[in-house]
């Protein structure tokens, strides 16, 4: 019965993806090799990466963009485990897919516990100029809420490897253990990361109850009809989570992307990774050694200048020489600079004076109490704070960058007081 709803699904949304493309708020690209994802998208400051390498059908990874960000993320990469068009909503049905009968994946088996199906599985190396890597991204699927619990149990993860460490999955949760899966984040488990864009049937009188495996009466048939909240085909998805990993600079590692069905090859999931977020920062900063050819990309691409859409030009990757002038730290839930970090923040502007015409960058952080949206919003009023004085004292304001991470790039245990306060800080770095 699953497989029957799939076919008549697809219709469904086909011309749900008609309707989006009208309404020109998502784009979805598949024209674009992965190579120029990787490098042109997905890539941030202090990190270069090469050796890319996509396994899995074309139609099942794209360019995304949605100047909305229904789910979060406005630009990026979308890797799915079926086709990337069927993320373009409204969400007209409950069940839809895309099944290209491709093989699984064997590590996403291990976490899922099932045979998995039609596996997109995106992987490069990369080299960092900080102790610190992190992206953002969000997992959605068809598959909420009906197969919540049940062995469709669909599932991705980012596993790195690389110098003195055994491969590690970092797709999991900020407690660092619980991998993302339909069945471990949902409306029931671990919901304050889960957001439902469920379709509720309200026109047929009789309905599939796929929980019972049988038809049964449809309690909100002639109902008024309640669209889904968001723009978007999948029926739930998780709020934006930030990926980290502490690595070593300057030493290759290795990161496979990986997404699949699990259980059978129909409803589709789908990873977005947010564009500019695969970056490195941190209190090190290194020189990084010739690890790739930089310019190998750039010349096929320019032989080929017919190809170059204008939504996506060429930038050269730039990773600015930094050095960390020192940091200074905040009470909690607070963005008010104490006497001692003015004391602090006058030593630096000294040395930033001494430096003659560097710019300075401010980069604010938080501990991780709190939601994602106001930690965000509480690192970015201690950046601006902590700028407000250097304009008081003369920095001009074309030589200060102000950046800010909420609680995305911890320095210290989340799990202790003296952890969370080094995270409740600003950066200051010379910026040559």
């Amino acid at each position: 019965m699953k497989r029957l709803f799939k076919y008549c699904a697809s219709m469904v949304v086909f011309c749900a993806f008609c309707i989006g493309a009208a309404n020109a708020q998502t784009v979805i690209d598949t024209s674009r090799t992965a190579d120029f994802m990787v490098k042109k998208v997905l890539l941030g400051n202090g990190v270069l990466v090469g050796d890319v390498k996509y396994t899995g059908e074309k139609h099942a990874i794209s360019i995304y963009e949605d100047s909305t960000s229904q789910v979060g993320i406005s630009k990026g990469i979308l890797l799915t485990s079926g086709n990337a068009y069927y993320a373009v909503g409204p969400n007209k049905t409950p069940r839809s897919g895309w099944a290209s009968f491709a093989p699984g994946d064997e590590e996403l088996e291990a976490i899922a516990r099932g045979k998995t199906w039609d596996a997109s599985v995106l992987e490069f190396d990369f080299v960092t100029i900080s102790e610190n890597l992190s992206f953002r991204y969000v997992f959605a699927s068809e598959e909420y809420l009906e197969y919540v619990g049940s062995k469709f149990n669909d599932v991705f993860g980012f596993f790195v490897s690389g110098p003195n460490m055994t491969k590690t999955n970092i797709a999991r949760l900020p407690d660092g253990v619980t991998p993302i899966t339909v069945n471990t984040v949902n409306s029931g488990l671990n919901s304050e990361f889960y957001i439902d864009n469920a379709y509720y049937n309200t026109t047929d009188p009789y309905i599939w109850d796929v929980r019972n495996r049988k038809v049964i009466l449809n309690k909100k048939y002639l109902q008024e009809e309640v669209p889904p909240k968001y723009d978007t085909q999948f029926d739930g998805f998780t709020t934006v989570l930030t990926a980290h990993y502490k690595v070593i600079p300057n030493q290759v590692y290795h990161i496979k992307l990986a997404i699949a069905d699990v259980g059978d090859d129909i409803l589709d999931s789908g990873v977005f990774l947010e564009a500019g977020s695969f970056q490195s920062s941190g209190e090190i900063v290194v020189e990084l050694a010739e690890h790739f050819k930089r310019n190998d990309f750039a010349q096929k691409v320019q032989s080929k200048k017919t190809e170059i859409i204008p939504e996506y030009e060429l930038k050269e990757i730039k990773i600015p020489k930094k050095t960390l002038l020192g940091q200074i730290e905040f009470e909690f839930d607070k963005y008010s600079i104490t006497s001692e970090a003015r004391s602090a923040i006058v030593s630096m502007f000294n040395e930033w004076k001494a430096a003659k015409n560097a710019k300075l960058e401010l980069i604010g952080h938080t501990d991780d109490w709190g939601s994602h949206v106001y930690n965000e919003e509480l690192s970015e009023n201690r950046s601006k704070a902590v700028a407000q004085i250097l304009l008081d004292l003369g920095v001009p304001k074309n030589l200060m960058v102000i950046n800010f991470h909420g609680e995305t790039l911890p320095i210290g245990n989340n799990d202790t007081e003296h952890g969370r306060a080094r995270n409740r800080r600003v950066e200051f770095f010379l910026v040559n």
